[in-house]
């Protein structure tokens, strides 16, 4: 694995051999791009009244009890309201090591992580 820079999509798919990132089930096939891993939706999302941030020193799922509005199953699909705010786990987490960061970025205008 490199010592500094993007990992190239050879050591991402050793990350996840060797299970520093998780998933439930397989890698799709064009999921793993040259520079980059495409995250998958849960199948879950919760709509919440607001963005907001959980502190230093809490988790998203500790405020989620108190903030969520309604939960919604996206198993089958489901449609998502313009301007509402929702969190929805991801298929895909990290047990990465000590010397591997990560970051996230939206893949598109309707999407914000």
């Amino acid at each position: 694995m490199r010592q500094t820079g993007i990992l190239p999509d050879q050591d991402i798919s050793a990350l996840f051999q060797s299970g520093a990132l998780k998933s439930p089930r397989a890698l799709d096939a064009d999921q793993t791009q040259p520079a980059s891993l495409d995250l998958r939706l849960g199948d879950k999302a919760f709509r919440v009244r607001a963005s907001f941030l959980p502190g230093p020193d809490h988790l998203v799922a500790d405020k989620l009890d108190r903030l969520k509005l309604h939960e919604i199953n996206l198993a089958d699909g489901a449609v998502l309201e313009t301007g509402c705010v929702y969190i929805v786990p991801l298929l895909e987490s990290l047990a990465l090591p000590a010397n591997v960061s990560a970051s996230a970025n939206p893949k598109s205008s309707t999407g914000r992580l």
